[in-house]
C-alpha cells in the first residue's frame, strides 16, 4: 500500500509545489510592474515639456511688448514663440499614464484649457501683428510727410494750423488719452477750415490720411496688447503644473506601497529558499558522509590488495638483493637478485644465518657496532665487503631494519643491499679523472688546491716555511709549434717524470696546464734551502730531452712565494707566485724570482689610485685650469696653459702632481689627454665666439704620443673646431721625446701638416744634445722652471739659461721660461733677450671664466716697462753672472756665520781673488771703464771684502756675536754693489742704442 500511495503523493506534493512556484512569479510579477509603474524617463519628458511651454509663452509675451514698443521691427520671433507654444500646449495634453485616473483626469482637463487659452492668445497676436503693421507704418510716414509738407511754400495761416495739427497727432501718439484725442479733432477741423489752397490738397489729404490711422488705431493696438496680456496663460500653466505634481506624487506614493510589498514578499521567498538549501545542504552532507565511508573501505580493501601485490612484485623484481629473516637471524625468504649477487639458491640459505656470506674483512668491533645499532635505533646502513658462493670478494651498499609488532617486541629482520663493485670501479676512475692530470698523471689544479691548503695547515703547526713555486718552461711554444704536439706531450710528461724524481717525499708537483707547473715544497727549514731546491730543479730542467729525432733543451722560470712570510689565503699565495714567474721572465728567463710583498702592495694600491682616477673621469670631476703666457718687452698676452685640476669630492682641490704620475703608464692617461685637448679645444672656441682669439697649449703624455691612432684622433678633433683648430699648441716632456727620437719627430712633422705646433716642455732637464735639437722638429722650447727660479741667485743655473737661450737661437726657436715668480726674474729674462714667460709671478692658473677679464686688466710690471726698449748683447752676459756670483757668495757666508761653520773660501780680505774681482778688474775693466757707474763699484766692492775679512777673524776668535753682529753692514754693502752694477747694467744697455 504504501509503495503504491509514496508515488502519488511525491507527484501531487510536486505538483503543488510547481503550481506555488508559478503563483508566486506572477505575485512577484505583478508587484514589479505595478512598483515600476512610474517611469522617471516619462515624468522627465513632461516636466521638460512644460518648462518649454513656460518659456515659449513668455518669450511670445516678451515679443508682444517689444513690437509695441517698437524695440523690435520682425513678427518672425513672435510667429516662432507662438507655434512653439501651440505645439507644447498639443504635447502636454498627452498626459502621462502612471498618474491615477482623478488626478490624470484633471490633469488633461487643466492642460486642455491651457490649449484653448493659447489658441485664443494666437488668434489675437495674428489681429495685433496686423493692426501693429499699420500703425507702425503711418507712425513712420506721418513726420516726413509733414517735414515735406512744412518745408515747402506754405502761406502763414496754413502753415501755424498744419505745425498745431502735427504737434497735437505726435502727442498722442506718444500719450493716446481723451483730452489728446479732443485737442488733434480741435486742431484737424481748424486746418480742414484754414486750407483753401487747392495746389496743397494732395498733401493735407495724405498728411490727414496718416493721422487719422494713428488717431484710430493706436487705442485698438493698445487694446489688443492689454487683451493679449489679459490672457493669463502663465496662471493656468502654473495651476496645470501643481495638478501635473500632486498626481506624480500619489502616483509615487502607491508604487513606494507596491515596493514595499514585493520587498516583504521577495524577503518571505528568500527565508523559504534559505530554508529549503539548509535542508538539502544537510540532506547532502549525509549522503557525502555516507559515499566517504563506504568509498574509504572500498580504497582500504584496494589499497591492501594493490600492496600486498606490489611488496611481492617489488620482492622478486627488486634490482637489490633482499633477505628476510626470523627474530634468530635465521633466513624466512630471499629474493631471485640475492640469488644473482651472491650465487646462492634460495634453498641453499632458507633457515641458515646470513653470517655464512662474511668476507673476513672486518674485525669483531664493526659488527658489535652493526649490531648495537640494529637493536638500538632500529636500523644500520653503510658499505660492507661480502664474499659470494665463490669465494671473490666484493663491496655492497647494505641496509638492516629491525621489525617490531604493535608491542614493541622484534618479530623480524630485513636486509636490502646492491653489489657497488662497478660503482667503486667508477669512483676510482672519477677520483683519477677529477684530481689529476690526464697526460702527466700528475695532480690538477682541485688536488693542488686540497694539499696547499692541507700544506699550510702542516706549515702553522711545524713553524716550518711552505714554498709555493709557480714554474713556466721557457721555450716550449716553438717545440710545439716545430715538432708537432706528439714530441711536446712527450716532454711534458718527461718533465713530470723529473720533477717527481726531484721532489721529496712529501711534496708537490701539479700541473695546472698547457706548460704550466706548482711545486709545493713543504717543511723547509730556511730560504737557502728553498733556493738550493730550486736551482737543482732548474738544473734538471736544462738537461737535453731524448723525446725528438734530435736533443731538446729547455729551461724554465720559476715564481716563489713563502708561507707564512706571505700571509695570504690559497688563491692569492698561487697568484704572488704567478706575478712573481712573470717577474723571472721579463728578467731574463732560465732564474727564479721570490715574490715581493711590497711590490705588490704598491701595484695593488696603484691600481685602486687608478681606478678612482677613471672613475672621477667619469663623473666629471676634472677641469682645466688656465695659465698666461705673456710677452714681457711688448705686455701682451700671447696665450694659455691648460692644466688639468682634479675637484675631489672629498679632499678638495687635487694638484695634478698627485695623480698623473700614477696613470702615466697606463692606458688611461691617453683617456685622459684626450678628454684635455676635447676640452681645451671647447674652450678656446667659446672664447673665440666672444671675440677673444688666444692659442692654447696642452701638456702630451709620452703614452699618448706615440699611440698609433694619436694623430688620427687629433685630426678628428681638430675637425671638431674648424675656428680655432691652429690655436692648438701641444707640449711635449724633453723625457718623453728621448724614447722613441725617430717617432716622435714624425708625429711632430704631422702635426705640423694639421697647424697644430710643438713645443719642449721642461727643456733642460733631459739630455738637451745639439742633435737633439736637430732631429726635434719643435717650434718652441720651454725652460725648466727650475733653473729660472734659482737664476737670481745661483750663476750656475743663469749660465744653463744662458746657454739654452744660445742654443734657442742657433737652431732658430722660440723660448719661454717657465716658473717666472719675481720680478727680478723677469726683468732679468728681459736683459737676457728672452720676453715670453709665464709664472705665478705673472699669473696663477685661473678657472675659465676668469680668463677673459684677467686678460683685459693685466699690465707688465712697471720694472720691465721701464727695460723694454733697452738691449744688451751677449758681450755684457757675464756681467749678469758676476752680479749673481756676488749675491750668492755674499748669502753663502751669511748662512755659514749664521749656523756658526766657518766661512768658506780663504783671503776674504782679497777682492781680487774671488770670480766677482776677476770679472770687475779683468772682462768688465776692459769693456766699462768709460762708463761713470763702473767706477762706482769699487768702493762698495772692496767696503765687503774688508768686512767679510773681518767676521772671519770673529769666528776664528770665537767671538760669534760681534761677527753675526757685522752681518747687517756687509748686507747694506753688498746691496751698495748690486745697486751700482744695475746702474752699470742701464749705462750699458743706453750706451748701444
Amino acid at each position: 500500500m504504501n509503495t503504491v500511495l509514496l508515488p502519488i503523493l511525491r507527484s501531487r506534493g510536486a505538483l503543488a509545489f510547481a503550481v506555488g512556484v508559478v503563483c508566486a512569479a506572477l505575485l512577484l510579477t505583478l508587484l514589479f510592474v505595478r512598483a515600476e509603474s512610474v517611469s522617471p524617463q516619462a515624468h522627465y519628458d513632461y516636466t521638460q515639456k512644460l518648462r518649454d511651454l513656460r518659456a515659449a509663452d513668455a518669450e511670445a509675451n516678451g515679443e508682444v511688448l517689444a513690437n509695441r514698443l517698437e524695440i523690435t521691427r520682425n513678427y518672425d520671433a513672435l510667429t516662432f514663440y507662438m507655434d512653439r507654444s501651440l505645439q507644447e500646449a498639443s504635447s502636454v495634453t498627452v498626459v502621462p499614464s502612471f498618474l491615477p485616473d482623478g488626478e490624470r483626469e484633471k490633469t488633461l482637463e487643466k492642460a486642455q484649457e491651457l490649449q484653448r487659452a493659447l489658441e485664443k492668445k494666437s488668434r489675437l497676436v495674428d489681429v495685433f501683428k496686423r493692426q501693429n503693421a499699420i500703425l507702425r507704418n503711418s507712425l513712420a510716414y506721418f513726420p516726413v510727410v509733414a517735414d515735406d509738407f512744412l518745408g515747402g511754400p506754405v502761406s502763414g495761416g496754413l502753415k501755424g494750423a498744419l505745425e498745431n495739427y502735427v504737434r497735437h497727432v505726435l502727442l498722442f501718439a506718444r500719450d493716446p488719452d481723451g483730452e489728446r484725442l479732443a485737442q488733434v479733432d480741435a486742431s484737424r477741423r481748424r486746418l480742414i477750415a484754414v486750407q483753401t489752397d487747392t495746389a496743397h490738397r494732395e498733401e493735407a489729404g495724405e498728411l490727414l490720411l496718416h493721422g487719422d490711422t494713428i488717431v484710430k488705431q493706436l487705442p485698438e493696438v493698445n487694446a489688443l496688447t492689454q487683451r493679449i496680456k489679459g490672457l493669463d496663460t502663465a496662471q493656468q500653466l502654473e495651476s496645470l503644473n501643481l495638478h501635473y505634481a500632486l498626481g506624480h506624487e500619489h502616483a509615487q506614493r502607491i508604487a513606494g506601497q507596491f515596493r514595499m510589498l514585493l520587498y516583504a514578499c521577495a524577503l518571505l521567498l528568500t527565508v523559504y529558499l534559505v530554508f529549503v538549501f539548509v535542508r538539502l545542504e544537510l540532506t547532502r552532507r549525509s549522503l557525502d558522509r555516507a559515499h566517504r565511508e563506504v568509498s574509504e573501505r572500498y580504497a582500504a580493501q584496494l589499497f591492501a590488495e594493490e600492496r600486498l601485490l606490489l611488496h611481492a612484485t617489488a620482492f622478486h623484481n627488486s634490482h637489490d638483493g633482499i633477505v628476510l629473516a626470523d627474530a634468530q637471524g635465521n633466513v624466512l625468504d630471499v629474493n631471485p637478485a640475492f640469488t644473482r649477487i651472491t650465487g646462492y639458491e634460495r634453498s641453499e640459505v632458507i633457515g641458515r644465518n646470513p653470517r655464512m656470506i662474511k668476507s673476513g674483512r672486518h674485525d669483531q668491533e664493526f659488527y658489535a657496532a652493526m649490531w648495537k645499532s640494529i637493536l638500538g635505533i632500529g636500523s644500520w646502513q653503510g658499505e660492507i665487503w661480502n664474499r659470494n658462493k665463490y669465494g671473490e670478494v666484493y663491496p655492497e651498499l647494505l641496509s638492516i631494519s629491525a621489525v617490531r609488532d604493535a608491542e614493541g617486541a622484534l618479530t623480524n629482520f630485513v636486509a636490502v643491499f646492491a653489489d657497488i663493485s662497478r660503482l667503486k670501479e667508477q669512483e676510482k676512475q672519477l677520483t683519477q679523472m677529477a684530481y689529476y692530470d690526464a697526460l702527466t698523471g700528475l695532480p690538477n689544479r682541485v688536488l693542488l688546491a686540497d694539499r696547499l691548503t692541507q700544506a699550510i695547515f702542516q706549515v702553522k703547526r711545524s713553524n716550518a716555511i711552505l714554498a709555493v713555486c709557480y714554474l713556466d718552461l721557457d721555450g716550449f711554444k716553438p717545440v710545439n709549434d716545430t715538432y708537432g704536439h706528439e714530441v711536446g706531450d712527450r716532454l711534458l710528461v718527461e718533465m713530470a717524470s723529473r720533477f717527481r724524481g726531484e721532489l721529496r717525499g712529501g711534496d708537490t708537483v701539479a700541473r695546472l696546464g698547457g706548460d704550466e707547473f706548482v711545486l709545493l715544497l713543504v717543511g723547509l727549514e730556511d730560504i737557502a734551502e728553498c733556493e738550493q731546491a730550486i736551482q737543482r730543479l732548474l738544473c734538471v730542467i736544462g738537461q737535453p730531452l731524448s723525446v725528438a729525432l734530435e736533443p731538446i733543451s729547455l729551461s724554465a722560470s720559476i715564481g716563489v712565494t713563502l708561507f707564512p712570510r706571505d700571509q695570504s689565503d690559497p688563491d692569492t699565495l698561487l697568484r704572488h707566485a704567478d706575478q712573481a714567474m712573470y717577474q723571472a721572465k721579463q728578467a731574463g728567463k732560465n732564474r727564479y724570482r721570490i715574490f715581493d710583498h711590497d711590490l705588490d702592495l704598491y701595484v695593488r694600491i696603484r691600481h685602486d689610485h687608478i681606478s678612482r682616477i677613471e672613475e672621477a673621469l667619469e663623473n666629471g670631476e676634472f677641469s682645466l685650469y688656465y695659465q698666461p703666457k705673456v710677452n714681457m718687452r711688448e705686455g701682451c698676452v700671447v696665450g694659455m696653459e691648460a692644466l688639468i685640476r682634479w675637484h675631489h669630492p672629498e679632499r678638495g682641490m687635487v694638484a695634478p702632481a698627485e695623480f698623473l704620475l700614477l696613470v702615466e703608464e697606463d692606458e688611461l692617461i691617453v683617456r685622459i689627454g684626450e678628454w684635455v685637448i676635447e676640452t681645451a679645444l671647447r674652450q678656446m672656441d667659446e672664447w673665440h665666439g666672444m671675440g677673444l682669439v688666444l692659442s692654447v697649449s696642452v701638456n702630451v703624455a709620452s703614452r699618448q704620443l706615440q699611440d698609433a691612432n694619436f694623430v688620427q684622433y687629433l685630426s678628428s678633433a681638430l675637425g671638431k673646431y674648424p675656428n680655432v683648430a691652429r690655436g692648438l699648441e701641444l707640449e711635449i716632456l724633453e723625457t718623453s721625446a728621448l724614447e722613441d727620437m725617430a717617432k716622435v719627430s714624425r708625429i711632430i712633422e704631422e702635426c705640423r701638416e694639421l697647424g697644430v705646433s710643438c713645443s719642449l716642455d721642461d727643456f733642460g732637464t733631459g739630455y738637451s744634445s745639439l742633435t737633439y735639437l736637430k732631429r726635434l722638429p719643435a717650434a718652441t722650447i720651454k725652460i725648466d722652471q727650475s733653473f729660472i727660479r734659482e737664476m737670481v741667485t745661483d750663476p750656475n743655473n743663469l749660465i744653463i739659461v744662458q746657454g739654452v737661450l744660445g742654443l734657442a737661437l742657433a737652431f732658430q726657436r722660440q723660448v719661454i721660461a717657465e716658473g717666472v715668480e719675481t720680478v727680478e726674474q723677469g726683468r732679468m729674462l728681459l736683459q737676457l733677450d728672452c720676453d715670453y714667460a709665464q709664472g705665478y709671478g705673472i699669473a696663477r692658473p685661473m678657472p675659465a671664466e676668469q680668463v677673459s677679464a684677467w686678460c683685459g686688466s693685466w699690465r707688465p710690471d712697471p720694472a720691465w716697462s721701464a727695460i723694454k726698449d733697452l738691449r744688451w748683447d751677449a758681450e755684457d752676459r757675464p756681467l749678469l753672472t758676476a752680479k749673481v756670483e756676488h749675491h750668492n757668495w755674499v748669502l753663502q757666508l751669511i748662512q755659514a756665520i749664521q749656523e756658526e761653520l766657518p766661512p768658506s773660501g780663504r783671503c776674504l780680505d782679497d777682492h781680487y781673488s774671488r770670480n766677482f774681482g776677476i770679472w770687475y778688474h779683468g772682462r768688465g775693466q776692459n769693456l766699462y771703464r768709460h762708463l761713470p757707474g763702473f767706477a762706482s763699484i769699487a768702493g762698495p766692492h772692496k767696503r765687503v771684502h774688508e768686512i767679510a775679512a773681518e767676521v772671519d777673524g770673529c769666528w776664528r776668535d770665537g767671538q760669534m756675536d760681534r761677527a753675526q753682529g757685522l752681518l747687517d753692514e756687509l748686507l747694506m754693502q753688498r746691496d751698495a754693489v748690486l745697486a751700482a752694477l744695475d746702474r752699470l747694467e742701464l749705462e750699458v744697455a743706453q750706451s748701444r742704442r
